[in-house]
């Protein structure tokens, strides 16, 4: 079994998944707030074009970081040791996180009496954090059925190719004629879902896949990030992207003959585009760490070492009901870019601030840490059950 290396963040992933967090807040913030008529401008459609990056950016880079501390942890993970199934617990956790985020209103009247069942069926929508601790705990669970790094990530290549190119079949079956609401809700977004494992999950998975011959790049060069392997590897890797997406357009008219009902958003095309323009992002980010370098309080980095606070949190604030205040419907749609990328950029500052004190808290001694989580618990509880309504 492969040895743990000592523990080390890799700033690029941290630095794209930083970026992909980032141009969320601004993403979101846009969406909410924008005039509809500008929507149809121009610039609008290339902004959007960038945004449609973020997510499989963001699952991308989850991809990577579960590969690197895998590879840490191998030894208990295979052993079924404490580490494993704290993991387990952490992406639970996550999980959990992404429901919450769906709750119809952060009430318990409401959603004792008030909440309908319409309500309910858009709490199981499948969103990104979803999309990404399922997927995590399909790669947990092949690991431990699998024995084996090399194993896993062979097979996943099988995995991330079926995904991709039996998503225009998946979509075209209404699993919730068949299936649990829960269930089905995570096979394809003809209810609500955002982010269903079609063909979201294969971002992931090639992630994880970057990841492991990123670590076997590193290996061969001794254990030195800057090693000429790994730059032979960030080349290949560049060239890969290119190749991609040449591929996808030419790959676009033969796909729209083989399926019986072909969708861009859906087929192998808009995969294959994604994914390299994402692949030249991440050798970018190497790039830049290894010429640049990362400072420890990198506006960037630090966003991506704290996304999950970050995603969530932005997230309430834009979107969350809170009595009878949400910020959506105060604006109600009426700013101009201007306004829009100034509370953009003060969103954006307060989810640094917030990450950059939840890192201090971390670092403080274990009781400082139980003690801030403990009050931020109690006042979420405190909200739930006696906030307005």
């Amino acid at each position: 079994m492969q040895q743990p290396v000592t523990k080390k963040r890799i700033e690029f992933i941290d630095l794209l998944r930083g970026w992909a967090v980032i141009v969320m807040i601004q993403t979101h913030v846009f969406n909410a707030t924008l005039a509809p008529g500008i929507a149809d401008s121009g610039f609008f459609q290339v902004l959007r074009f960038i945004d449609g990056l973020v997510a499989p950016s963001f699952l991308f880079a989850s991809g990577m970081a579960y590969a690197v501390t895998t590879r840490r942890k191998i030894n208990d993970y295979l052993s079924f040791g404490r580490p494993l199934f704290r993991q387990f617990g952490r992406l639970l956790f996550v999980l959990l996180i992404g429901y919450i985020l769906h709750i119809p209103k952060f009430n318990y009247y409401h959603l004792r009496y008030e909440a309908g069942e319409t309500a309910w069926q858009v709490f199981w929508q499948v969103d990104v954090l979803q999309c990404i601790a399922i997927s995590l705990l399909f790669l947990q669970v092949m690991l431990l059925l699998l024995r084996s790094e090399k194993r896993l990530y062979m097979t996943m290549i099988g995995v991330t190719l079926f995904v991709v190119f039996a998503t225009p079949f998946a979509w075209g079956i209404d699993f919730w004629n068949t299936l649990p609401v829960p269930i089905a809700s995570y096979l394809n977004g003809l209810h609500y879902s955002l982010f269903p494992v079609f063909p979201w999950s294969a971002f992931l998975f090639a992630g994880a896949l970057c990841g492991y011959f990123y670590l076997r790049a590193k290996d061969a060069g001794g254990g030195d990030p800057g090693s000429e392997s790994i730059g032979r590897m960030m080349t290949k890797s560049s060239r890969y992207a290119v190749g991609m997406i040449a591929l996808s357009f030419l790959i676009h008219p033969l796909a729209a003959m083989i399926y019986p009902s072909y969708n861009y958003w859906l087929g192998p095309s808009f995969y294959m585009l994604r994914l390299g323009l994402v692949l030249l992002l991440c050798v970018v980010m190497y790039l830049y760490e290894r010429n640049k370098g990362v400072s420890p309080r990198s506006f960037v980095s630090l966003m991506g070492r704290e996304s999950l606070l970050v995603y969530a949190t932005h997230l309430m604030l834009v979107f969350g009901k809170f009595g009878y205040f949400t910020f959506t419907d105060r604006v109600n749609r009426q700013f101009g870019y201007g306004e829009a990328i100034i509370t953009t950029l003060i969103l954006a500052g307060m989810m640094y601030l917030l990450a950059l004190g939840w890192t201090r808290v971390k670092s403080a001694p274990p009781h400082v840490k139980r003690i801030t989580q403990g009050v931020v618990l109690a006042g979420f509880i405190l909200v739930f059950f006696f906030g307005p309504r």
